[in-house]
């Protein structure tokens, strides 16, 4: 067994995601009097990542493959942590107006870093920290984004 197939596969899941993001983006301003609108940069690089899916889709199609690797498909520990992963990404989407951007992002961090990763605690919490107060602040404070705050206020 090659890996033809999975690649005909991915290159066509590109091709379709090229093309919603291109019609999306034509809803947008494409240009605007002082200069590229909001619609210009994601029209472009819809372009070029359909343009890259057709080539990996005709390298998959028409060029020698490799063998599939035999660790290709998961074991059952791997399917476990994707779908510790999706159901991570489903409690920040449901959480993240509650209990704000700040403790969401750092309960996302903590569970994922601990429960996939295999670094030193004082990493984990390090980086959990920097990923949700720090990032918070500079949206905040320097960009000026807001984000939510929760109920907590914080």
């Amino acid at each position: 067994m090659t890996m033809k197939r999975p690649y005909q596969i991915t290159a066509v899941v590109f091709i379709l995601f090229s093309a919603f993001i291109a019609r999306e983006s034509l809803e947008l301003k494409f240009y605007t009097s002082l200069g590229p609108g909001p619609g210009f940069f994601p029209f472009w690089l819809s372009v070029f990542l359909g343009l890259l899916a057709l080539n990996m889709l005709y390298q998959a199609t028409f060029k020698p493959q490799d063998p599939m690797p035999a660790d290709f498909f998961a074991d059952a520990k791997g399917y476990m942590k994707m779908g510790a992963i999706l159901l991570a990404l489903v409690a920040t989407v449901l959480f993240m107006e509650f209990l704000g951007f700040r403790l969401t992002m750092l309960l996302f961090y903590l569970f994922l870093l601990f429960a996939l990763g295999r670094q030193n605690v004082l990493v984990t919490l390090a980086v959990a920290l920097g990923g949700s107060w720090g990032v918070y602040h500079v949206f905040v404070e320097y960009l000026k984004v807001p984000l939510p705050v929760g109920i907590f206020g914080f």
